[in-house]
């Protein structure tokens, strides 16, 4: 049972919340669209938590999930991505603990908020190795505000949305409001940069962004820096449509760091009391 609450919550922490029944939900919705989506998600994150309890790292932290995220995203990414192949659960598994043990790796390299950097390590290489592109067309008929939430895992469908919506209401209305300030400010800064707005309705120019402002409004930054980070978001984001290239969540984490940077530049500081984990 504490496997499986430690596997959950690493799956609700690619939204930041460290819960299982949130954690729950985004499975659910993943298993909606792709039952084998969510099954390579639900090993690879198995494997990355497993890893953390081997080694003993931190035990609060394995319960809260941190362990687990990038892991959940190299499988969801490879069960997208991967040809059709009976090895893509195992490799899943092995990349997922490598995620974790990379993770591990960067918090003792310093003590700033490495995000999602061990997913993209892994994975966007492979991508341009690959020679993946961004189609140019996609498909049509989703909301662009809902579609922006599920992209974060790969799911524009608006039920899926509207489960990972309500996972992140059980966060708090202040997590859900800014995902989709977020998804909406970085998707209109996009349009504005005329990226194709079919890619702004399937959710690809704001899902950077959805993570970009919750990640400051969860590190109790004041508003703007939720505001600018969501904007420098969708500016990259923007930037990387336009040549067509993979991204995943590099302008989510770059645009994230330079904030932090300018805050710490600018003398502003986190409230005293800082949340209990810090990813």
């Amino acid at each position: 049972m504490g496997l499986l609450s430690a596997v959950l919550a690493g799956i609700g922490q690619i939204y930041f919340i460290n819960r299982p029944l949130p954690g729950l939900l985004i499975t659910l919705a993943v298993a909606w669209v792709s039952p084998y989506m969510a099954l390579v998600m639900l090993l690879a994150t198995a494997g990355a938590t497993l890893t953390a309890h081997w080694l003993r790292f931190d035990a609060q932290l394995q319960a809260e999930g941190v362990y687990g995220f990038n892991a959940a995203l190299v499988g969801l990414a490879l069960a997208l991505f991967a040809p059709d192949n009976p090895w893509v659960p195992l490799v899943a598994v092995v990349l997922g603990c490598v995620s974790c043990l990379v993770y591990f790796l960067l918090r003792k390299l310093g003590n700033i908020p490495w995000y999602t950097l061990p997913f993209n390590l892994l994975i966007l290489p492979w991508l341009y190795w690959s020679g993946q592109r961004l189609a140019d067309e996609v498909p049509d008929g989703y909301q662009f505000a809902l579609s922006a939430v599920g992209q974060v895992v790969f799911l524009p469908d608006t039920l899926p949305a509207v489960l990972i919506c309500i996972a992140l209401l059980m966060a708090g209305i202040g997590m859900l409001g800014w995902a989709l300030a977020g998804g909406l400010l970085a998707s209109l800064l996009a349009l504005g940069l005329l990226v194709n707005p079919d890619y702004m309705n399937f959710g690809l120019t704001g899902y950077n962004g959805v993570l970009a402002a919750i990640a400051m409004f969860w590190q109790r930054l004041k508003f703007g820096w939720s505001l600018a980070a969501a904007l420098l978001a969708g500016g990259m984001t923007a930037v990387m449509l336009k040549l067509g290239l993979p991204m995943l969540t590099m302008p989510f984490v770059l645009s994230c760091w330079l904030c932090l940077l300018a805050q710490w530049l600018a003398g502003n500081r986190c409230q005293p009391t800082p949340p209990k984990i810090r990813i």
